[in-house]
């Protein structure tokens, strides 16, 4: 029922969320700020209805029957990324969007629709355009959709609610989110209530937790600071040992992967969640793909081992000074093989990951990692490595494209552009780096994740309750893809 100045009567707003991320190569991804969004209007006094498109067969007449059916005031969309930063086999996510969106609306014409989601951190402006929604929510999700649907069911104004970006007489305009440091008071996501956990980790997902927000690094390619803010927003130690146990209880949740920007900095907040988890006697199985090798003292790497990492992924990007200079990664070569050493002596398995041809990038700076590479390859860790970074609005690399006019000033970039240093040929730095995967089955760099075998073998992984993460197992994958493909 609509009131004379709002949407929604004191019973609150019918709000349907809808999650449009369907990418799963190489597995899926859980919808965490999804989940968060709705839990939070959940708490507001707003009715929620959660669709997720990941396994839908049809996404778009899925949408439409879910807004027929619930006939929403309001509707949320979440987009979690334009693309899948990958200059070999690239793929581009806001066309299946905007479908999804259109049926929406014709679906129920009535209704506001509010987007949000990481993309909308990293291109606020230009994907409210391209996209052509009411309104689009940029930051803390939880706080700036609440706000926002409040302010529509009272009829208040909403021109200076943190995190908006509206439309003011055909001026987009964005107002930033303003965030606020208190992460605690925000209700937990509750992940099992809203979303289908068994079906994500049939389909070798693994379930994120969230310790913090933001980050404090300055690497040169990467939106982190775009859509967390700058500087660390943490949560208490034991209110996230509380969701981790309350997700093995309730929904039998025994693997769990932390999605921090860099799990473990600052490290003392890191050690205090190992501890609080370690406290608790839960049994779990942890991991992280986001650990930095700038922290890693045997303390820290102590504590993860027994609160439960048996594996984790570092975000290295190159084993060579000159790249790791102007990358801004804030650690040096030496650094990366003195932490390889440490994580190697406390017994956890590592996937190393690294980024191919960004500023600085030469032949000899590319063979100093897949030495690195090989090194760590015949000790057992697996390695990751992506061709060409991702050119993203605001990012300082973004800002030396410009200059070395590899982009246009005026380039919105939600059409995907790649740096690549003008030191390499790509075709023969593809082909150099196949010629390396050949002899090193652990070794996949990003075309290889592409691979259409990939998620019927890591959902053969799930469905065999393989130990995780499926990536230890990417020597017995690559084989098989090779083979078939």
């Amino acid at each position: 029922m609509t009131s004379n100045t709002g949407l929604a009567t004191d019973d609150g707003a019918r709000v349907l969320l809808v999650s449009t991320n369907r990418e799963r190569q190489p597995y899926p991804v859980v919808p965490n700020g999804m989940a968060c969004v709705a839990s939070a209007l959940d708490a507001a006094g707003h009715r929620v209805r959660f669709l997720d498109l990941c396994f839908a067969k049809d996404p778009v007449a899925s949408a439409s029957a879910a807004a027929r059916a619930f006939r929403p005031d309001i509707i949320g969309v979440s987009v979690r990324n334009i693309d899948n930063s990958d200059a070999i086999a690239l793929r581009h996510y806001t066309p299946e969007a905007r479908d999804v969106l259109r049926a929406l609306r014709e679906a129920a014409p009535a209704a506001k629709v509010i987007a949000g989601g990481a993309a909308f951190g990293v291109a606020p402006e230009a994907l409210f355009r391209d996209l052509g929604v009411d309104y689009a929510v940029a930051g803390d999700g939880e706080r700036a959709s609440v706000a926002l649907v409040d302010a529509l069911c009272s009829g208040a104004p909403v021109e200076n609610l943190p995190g908006l970006v509206r439309d003011r007489n055909g001026t987009v305009v964005f107002t930033p989110p303003g965030e606020d440091a208190d992460l605690d008071s925000l209700p937990r996501p509750a992940l099992h209530r809203w979303i289908d956990l068994a079906r994500y980790q049939r389909h070798g997902a693994t379930i994120p937790i969230q310790t913090k927000r933001g980050c404090v690094y300055k690497c040169i390619y990467c939106t982190y600071r775009n859509v967390e803010g700058w500087g660390y927003r943490t949560r208490l130690p034991e209110l996230v040992a509380d969701e981790i146990e309350e997700l093995k209880s309730k929904a039998g949740i025994r693997h769990f992967d932390f999605v921090d920007s860099t799990f473990n900095s600052p490290p003392g907040h890191a050690l205090e969640v190992c501890e609080a988890i370690t406290r608790r006697k839960l049994g779990v199985q942890l991991d992280t793909t986001n650990f930095t090798p700038a922290t890693a003292s045997s303390e820290l790497l102590g504590a993860m081992k027994t609160a439960g990492f048996r594996s984790l992924g570092i975000t290295a990007e190159s084993a060579s000074d000159p790249v790791l200079e102007r990358l801004e990664k804030g650690f040096n070569a030496a650094k990366v093989r003195e932490v390889a050493e440490r994580v190697e002596k406390h017994g956890i398995k590592t996937l190393w990951i690294f980024l191919v041809g960004g500023p600085g990038e030469t032949r000899l700076t590319l063979e100093e990692t897949l030495t690195f590479a090989k090194w760590r390859l015949l000790r057992g860790d697996a390695v990751y490595l992506t061709v060409g970074l991702r050119i993203y609005p605001g990012t300082t690399l973004h800002r030396i494209a410009i200059s070395e006019g590899v982009v246009p000033a005026n380039s919105t970039l939600l059409d995907p552009a790649f740096y690549f240093s003008t030191e390499l040929k790509f075709a023969t730095t593809v082909a150099r780096l196949k010629q390396f995967a050949a002899d090193h089955p652990r070794f996949m760099f990003s075309a290889d994740s592409r691979s259409m075998v990939l998620p019927y073998l890591t959902r053969a992984a799930s469905v065999l309750h393989l130990p995780r993460p499926h990536w230890q197992y990417m020597g017995l994958f690559q084989r098989v893809a090779r083979a078939i493909g």
